[in-house]
């Protein structure tokens, strides 16, 4: 015979089968948690690491990237630079001859300037090629002391190599402090030869000025003093000193030759 299960213990048996049910779904779950480990550990080493060697090579590429680019900065500066210097460069005028300007004495370079300032405002700077005044930086001595001083070749004058045009002309006659020209006439100067031109730059070039003032005085020469304890005493050379430029004076004093030292600038020549 057959016995008959109570509710009670069918209820036993069915919370029984869900344990059992559990257990098994929670090993399954264990098991894809592995899986998905293993997976996600797989990926990790197939993603490329960045080396020190890579880092490396990138920071050597943009260094020489930024040197490149500063050496390109540097050309262009000096394809500039190159390009200003042409344009400095004026083309000479075939037509202009040299002429030379009166101007008051002193004034030389401030009529130099007024000149320049004129033409650029006219727009006429391609008629002149070039303003010249003759002059030399000298060295004198004063006082124990050297000091250079620019001499003027003709002090009042001012070469101009131009092409001599009545617009011009009318500009020129207009600067303060010039008086005219020299040569020819008023409204029509002559041109100054390109020989003579070439010996003034000659002379300026050699240094003239400053070998004349040297030669001013020689061993012998009579001489005044004009300054200083020994004013107006005259006396004969007896020494030249080029470097200090001083004289060495021999002059009377109670009717002896007594030697005094002056500068050359504190004598002149006396006229026999």
């Amino acid at each position: 015979m057959v016995e008959e299960q109570t509710g009670t213990e069918m209820l036993s048996e069915e919370q029984e089968k869900n344990t059992k049910t559990q257990e098994i779904n929670s090993d399954d779950q264990e098991d894809n948690l592995v899986e998905e480990t293993d997976v996600d550990l797989e990926v990790q080493e197939n993603i490329p690491q960045t080396s020190d060697a890579y880092l490396g090579e990138q920071e050597d590429a943009a260094t020489t990237e930024m040197v490149e680019t500063v050496e390109n900065l540097m050309e262009t500066e000096n394809q500039t630079e190159e390009i200003g210097s042409e344009v400095v460069e004026k083309p000479q005028n075939p037509n202009a001859k040299w002429y030379i300007l009166q101007a008051y004495s002193g004034y030389e370079g401030r009529v130099e300037q007024t000149i320049k300032e004129k033409l650029r405002i006219k727009g006429i700077e391609h008629l002149v090629d070039e303003i010249f005044i003759p002059s030399e930086d000298i060295t004198r001595t004063k006082e124990g002391k050297k000091r250079k001083v620019n001499q003027k070749y003709f002090p009042g004058y001012v070469l101009i190599h131009m092409e001599l045009t009545p617009e011009l002309w009318h500009l020129l006659m207009d600067v303060n402090r010039v008086s005219g020209f020299i040569g020819g006439t008023p409204q029509k100067p002559l041109p100054l030869d390109e020989k003579e031109l070439e010996e003034i730059r000659a002379q300026v070039n050699e240094g003239y000025q400053q070998k004349k003032t040297e030669d001013e005085f020689s061993v012998g020469q009579k001489v005044t003093i004009t300054e200083g304890s020994f004013g107006n005493f005259s006396g004969t050379i007896d020494e030249v000193n080029l470097e200090r430029r001083k004289l060495k004076v021999l002059v009377s004093i109670f009717g002896r030759p007594t030697p005094v030292e002056v500068e050359f600038e504190n004598v002149k020549h006396v006229v026999e």
